[in-house]
Order: C-alpha cells, then structure tokens, then sequence
C-alpha cells in the first residue's frame, strides 16, 4: 500500500467518522422533536383555556346574582353575546394546541424523509421532507391566526361583559 492509498483510506474513515456523527445527530433531533410534540400538546392547551373558561364562570356568576336586571331587557342581549364570544374562543383555544401537534408531526416525519449519505452535507433534504415541511409551516400559520382569533374573541366578549355590568349598574341606580 502506497502512501497515496493510506492517505485516501485515512480520508474516507474520518469522513465515515463525520457522516456517522452527522446521523447520530440526525436522529437525535428527531427524538427532541417527539419529546417536543407531547409538551407542545399539554402546555400550549392551559393557559387561554383556562382564561376563555374563568370568563364564562364569571359571566354565569354575575348573571345569577343580577338575574332580575337582565333578564327580558337588553342586558339578556349582552349576555348572550358575551357568552357566545367566550364559548367560541374556548373552543378555538382546544382546537390550537391540536394544530401544534400535528405541525410538529409533520415538521417530525420531515426529518424522518431526509435522506443520509456518506459525502457532505450528509444529511439532506428530499422531495417528501420539503413537502413535509412546508405543511408543518401552513399549520403553523393557521395556529398562529386561530390563537390570534381566540385572543380577540376573548376581548371582544370581555368588552361585551363591561356593556352588561354598565347596563346593570345604570338599572340599579333608577329609583
């Protein structure tokens, strides 16, 4: 063997080396991801939940100590309209952190198409991973503006709250 030949031999074990890091990294990530996709699924559900959930007890509590003030008035009108805003922010809240999930899926089963090889970059995408990718994007997106949607729901059913505790106030106050 010549010293040209050792040297290539050489040359290919430390890139061998470097593809075999590259993959165990690879996978690795993939693993994070799944342990990412469970998390992502019990945090991102409490928090507007929980406030979509507390605005409707505090509405219901209000209602049932003002009932004679609203109700066959106008104030039933803002009642309803609060807890509608309310509920459907509720519901929006449930649907989001779904949509998280199966962002990070399809972000998960992206790593899962890219394809390994032994010559840089030794991991590299494919037709199946961008695609993939790109899904895991649009539902990002479509998340994005259903907690955005929630958010405002929430304030708009807050603000319908106010309409009814200022028309409550000013039916306590008539002689």
């Amino acid at each position: 063997m010549t010293a040209m030949d050792e040297e290539q031999r050489q040359q290919l074990e430390w890139q061998r080396a470097d593809a075999l890091i590259a993959h165990e990294a690879h996978r690795k990530s993939m693993a994070e991801h799944v342990d990412l996709v469970g998390s992502f699924s019990t945090a991102a559900m409490r928090s507007p939940a929980i406030a979509g959930a507390g605005a409707i007890a505090a509405l219901l509590g209000f209602f049932s100590a003002n009932y004679r003030a609203i109700a066959a008035s106008a104030g039933h009108e803002f009642f309803n309209q609060a807890l509608l805003l309310f509920g459907v922010s509720v519901v929006l809240t449930v649907l989001a952190p779904g949509l998280a999930y199966f962002s990070q899926l399809s972000f998960l089963w992206s790593l899962g198409k890219e394809a390994f090889y032994w010559e840089r970059p030794y991991v590299r995408p494919t037709r199946s991973s961008n695609f993939l990718n790109l899904i895991g994007v649009t539902i990002q997106f479509l998340t994005i503006g259903i907690v955005i949607g929630s958010i405002a729901l929430l304030l708009l059913g807050g603000w319908k709250f106010l309409l009814l505790a200022q028309f409550v106030s000013e039916r306590n106050m008539l002689p």
